[in-house]
């Protein structure tokens, strides 16, 4: 008596796992764990992007810039390596978020203006620190503000 412990794969699923294999603009999205605006900026992400991996780690690119610990930065670009080596991607997505307890939190700040401000420049650091370790990779950073309770990209208008 042959025991099957879980059910094979649907047919569609492994057609898509193949056409997954063969995608050209696959990219990787760096990200906070932020329950907060991970449900919507996900979708968000999705549309203006395409397939990516997902890395989230809490402060997402605080690891890169300013890490609490070295392991942390270590890790993070270790994944990013991995998905690299097993996806090729050609790009990757830097995000940020407002009111990031990982550097304190919108009360850190003296205005929205200022950390946003802030924000961009941690960015553009970890876009240096991205473009040396993995030159092969085109770099996009993305901000994310809210308004009226609907998560955006700081790029866009009102």
């Amino acid at each position: 008596m042959r025991v099957q412990i879980s059910p094979p794969a649907p047919k569609k699923f492994i057609n898509f796992l193949k056409y997954m294999l063969h995608q050209k603009n696959l990219s990787i999205v760096v990200s906070c764990i932020d329950y907060r605006f991970w449900p919507q900026a996900l979708p968000l992400l999705k549309e203006k992007y395409g397939y990516f991996d997902l890395i989230t780690i809490a402060g997402a690119i605080k690891n890169l810039t300013s890490p609490a610990k070295k392991e942390s930065k270590k890790t993070l670009l270790e994944n990013i390596g991995i998905s690299i080596k097993l996806h090729h991607p050609h790009s990757i997505i830097l995000v940020n978020h407002i009111d990031c307890g990982a550097y304190g939190g919108s009360k850190n700040f003296k205005s929205e203006k200022e950390e946003i401000e802030f924000h961009k420049k941690e960015l553009e650091k970890a876009e240096k620190i991205i473009q040396k370790k993995f030159p092969q990779l085109t770099v996009k950073k993305e901000f994310l503000t809210v308004n009226k309770e609907k998560i955006k990209f700081s790029s866009e208008k009102n």
